[in-house]
């Protein structure tokens, strides 16, 4: 049979990872991807769907198993979406997320590689409960409420309590809570009937200090959440409890436009070494702490001559790398669109009485101009951009005005390398220095410094 079929029955090497997890084969040229393979093994594969230019397709039979397969430690990972590569040993999966970087720079960029140094990625010694924020959704079952992730692929949700990625803390004081609502009849949001109140719990846990913050994602105010709330403020290390109204079904944000503190403070705090931070429930704060203390220090390193420069923070969320690099800089200014991150990064900036730091709400394409035409003239620009990776205008901005460094932080690796073919015009890649932020996940956090030709 010379073209694949749906249903069909193949035998394939598998080659490589790709960048949701899977693994990779070749029939007759024409990739296969196939979820829960691992390189270099061969897997009977039965053909679910088929494309022009790739199919995708289960593992019927492992014919050769790859050594570095184990078992998974969750005991949720066969349902649940949130954890991709469990099933495999975790210094294999560094090593595969290193070449899935340096594959999607071959990929998307016209560079010669081979000038390019690929740092060896930066794991963690401890690859457990490191996430330090939950954002669970809830549905009601016949024993009560509970709360989950969502399968792959799927609206379909799985129940799961107590998640190995997340804090100790976070797990127990989820428990709690769902015990609280389900005593106070508090029943979770049905989009199918419309009816019923709760969407999310939403956890944050401080590095620093242990101090919890948790939000309700609701649809609309109900009194019995006061009693609710004065609850959960007595569990341990809460101090905060607010509610955030989200009734629009086809928001793919959680968190509605405002938090309505119910009970305690409306902050908490965290910290590096000596700089403290204060955190509203809606601004953005690294997710695990232990790999974003290293790569704001890899950051700081990589700037020579930090006291003597002005230092642009794009997509700088709550200050957080901001007051880190600025605290030796001689300058810097961060630029963020979320009201709320600035706020907090205002807050942080007066706090540390860091008076030579300054914010700006707004998007990038629009606020680095407006520097510009003040007379602004940086030598540094640090980009931590979402998922989407740079707008083009401000690719275009960055290469009219040539600096002397940008220092591209990634969470996505083909937005990245499509960014860099773009700004390669007028910047030369130095070298790239990946971080795992999220491990047993195929998402991949790296560290790009680009210089002026």
């Amino acid at each position: 049979m010379s073209m694949l079929e749906k249903g069909q029955k193949v035998l394939l090497t598998i080659k490589r990872l790709g960048i949701n997890g899977e693994g990779i084969g070749y029939y007759k040229r024409k990739a296969v991807f196939v979820d829960g393979a691992i390189p270099p093994e061969e897997v009977i594969v039965v053909i679910t769907k088929v494309f022009d230019n790739y199919a995708m397709g289960d593992i019927d039979r492992i014919k050769l198993r790859a050594q570095q397969r184990v078992k998974p430690f969750c005991k949720h990972y066969d349902m649940c979406g949130g954890c991709q590569i469990q099933h495999i040993n975790y210094n294999e999966q560094l090593l595969l997320k290193q070449e899935m970087i340096e594959q999607t720079f071959e990929r998307y960029t016209n560079l010669n590689l081979k000038k390019i140094p690929f740092k060896l990625m930066e794991g963690m010694r401890h690859p457990t409960h490191y996430r330090h924020k939950s954002q669970m959704p809830v549905r009601n079952t016949k024993t009560g409420l509970t709360t989950g992730l969502y399968q792959k692929d799927s609206n379909d949700l799985v129940d799961v309590v107590h998640c190995p990625v997340h804090t100790e803390f976070i797990n127990q004081t989820n428990e709690e809570i769902i015990t609280i609502c389900d005593r106070h009849k508090i029943y979770a949001f049905d989009p199918k009937t419309m009816y019923g109140l709760l969407r999310y719990i939403v956890i944050r846990q401080s590095h620093l200090t242990d101090e919890i913050q948790v939000t309700l994602v609701v649809t609309i105010f109900n009194k019995a959440l006061f009693d609710v709330a004065n609850e959960i403020i007595k569990l341990p290390n809460v101090v905060s409890v607010g509610i955030s109204k989200n009734r629009d079904v086809s928001n793919i944000e959680i968190f509605g436009d405002n938090v309505e503190i119910l009970a305690g403070k409306e902050t908490i705090r965290e910290g590096i070494a000596d700089i403290v931070y204060d955190l509203k429930a809606k601004a953005f704060y690294q997710l695990n702490p232990v790999q974003a203390i290293k790569l704001y220090q890899y950051v700081k390193e990589q700037i020579n001559d930090i006291e003597n420069k002005t230092i642009i923070d794009g997509y700088c969320g709550a200050g957080a790398m901001s007051l880190y690099l600025g605290k030796y800089a001689k300058q810097l200014i961060g630029i963020d669109i979320s009201k709320e991150s600035i706020e907090s990064a205002i807050h942080n900036a007066k706090e540390n009485k860091f008076d030579h730091i300054s914010f700006r709400e707004g998007a990038m394409k629009d606020i680095l101009p407006k520097l510009y035409d003040e007379g602004l003239q940086p030598n540094v620009i640090v980009v931590d951009p979402p998922r989407s990776g740079l707008h083009n205008e401000t690719i275009d901005i960055l290469n009219r005005n040539v600096i002397d460094q940008i220092v591209y932080v990634s969470c996505n690796p083909s937005t990245l390398t499509k960014n860099i073919k773009l700004l390669s015009r007028r910047y030369k890649v130095k070298y790239v220095m990946p971080f795992d932020m999220f491990p047993h996940t195929s998402h991949i956090e790296s560290v790009t410094i680009l210089e002026k030709k």
